[in-house]
């Protein structure tokens, strides 16, 4: 039986600030995430960042979690279950790249079963070294760890899928049934922004959301709506440039060009969490309408729409 394990970002266990405080330690100590000379940024990530952020960020936790838990782990539950569904005689599972089940977990798991074929997909349409990369590397150390065993499971990493016509149509249609009920909006397109140095290969990056950004726009127009479509970059933490423009520096600004009505979508993010059910819903809506703007809309993620099993079962196909 092949296996396939989806693998996502991860979140603190509780809203609590003990558990948020152990997300943000592992999450900001990895070096594909924040690049900082360590001699440099420990003592800072210790000496201040965990010891000031996690009331903050627990609070912020707390106005987005769900009875069932955080939404990004009970959306990437039900993602496997959907594709449990769609993929008969497969071992799905899931895995957080800084939370439990952790990658190498669940690749024991797939190893003691007995799986000799495993596809992992990161569920991070664009690639990036903070995202996609820092899986990688975890399962390169996996490897490693399992280098004397006598059998070792034939691991493959889905790649990146910015373009994937599923993944496209989806974003299109949910964009249209939105745009008719928005006189003269603009749609924007928000995603996960990086730093804007080498290291974190940003213009590759930003290619890949500009295929995303120029398919959609593509798709609406073939819907018949021809509407400006915007591409921004959100979640800037710590100093230094980052891709640009910044979504909350856009909607500040798109009043003052005359528009009232604007329909964001997150082509980034295939569930809702922390940074689309706060910084987006909240802080960007807050931003658009005290500069004058009157109708926000935001279309949520995949989450758990059958679509996202089709889009899962063509990427496997052809990888």
């Amino acid at each position: 039986m092949p296996g396939l394990l989806i693998v996502n970002l991860g979140s603190p266990e509780s809203p609590a600030p003990e558990h948020v405080r152990t997300f943000l330690r592992d999450f900001l100590s990895d070096p594909d995430v924040v690049d900082f000379p360590r001699a440099l940024w420990l003592p800072i990530l210790h000496g201040i960042v965990l010891r000031l952020r996690p009331a903050k960020s627990g609070a912020l936790y707390e106005k987005v979690w769900t009875k069932e838990g955080s939404p990004l782990v009970v959306y990437t539950r039900r993602q496997r279950d959907l594709l449990a569904q769609a993929l008969p005689g497969w071992d799905v599972r899931y895995a957080m790249t800084y939370t439990r089940p952790s990658i190498a977990a669940q690749l024991d798991a797939f190893a003691d079963a007995g799986t000799t074929d495993i596809r992992i997909l990161p569920l991070f349409p664009h690639w990036a070294p903070s995202s996609t990369g820092s899986i990688v590397k975890q399962i390169r150390q996996w490897e490693e760890s399992r280098v004397h065993d006598a059998v070792r499971p034939r691991l493959r990493v889905i790649g990146a899928w910015p373009t994937q016509p599923d993944f496209i149509g989806w974003h299109a249609e949910r964009l249209a049934e939105a745009l008719a009920g928005a006189e003269d909006a603009v749609v924007v397109l928000s995603y996960h922004g990086v730093p804007n140095r080498e290291v974190h290969r940003p213009q590759g990056y930003r290619a890949e959301c500009e295929a995303t950004t120029d398919a959609i726009a593509r798709a609406l127009r073939e819907r018949g709506v021809d509407c400006p479509v915007y591409s921004t970059f959100q979640s800037k933490f710590g100093p230094g440039a980052w891709l640009q423009p910044a979504t909350i520096d856009t909607m500040s600004e798109l009043p003052s060009r005359g528009v009232r009505s604007v329909v964001l979508a997150t082509p980034g993010f295939v569930a809702d969490c922390i940074e689309t059910l706060d910084e987006l819903d909240v802080l960007n809506r807050e931003a658009f309408e005290w500069a004058g703007g009157e109708q926000f809309y935001r279309v949520p993620p995949i989450n758990d729409h059958p679509v996202f099993a089709r889009i899962v079962a063509d990427l496997i196909r052809n990888s």
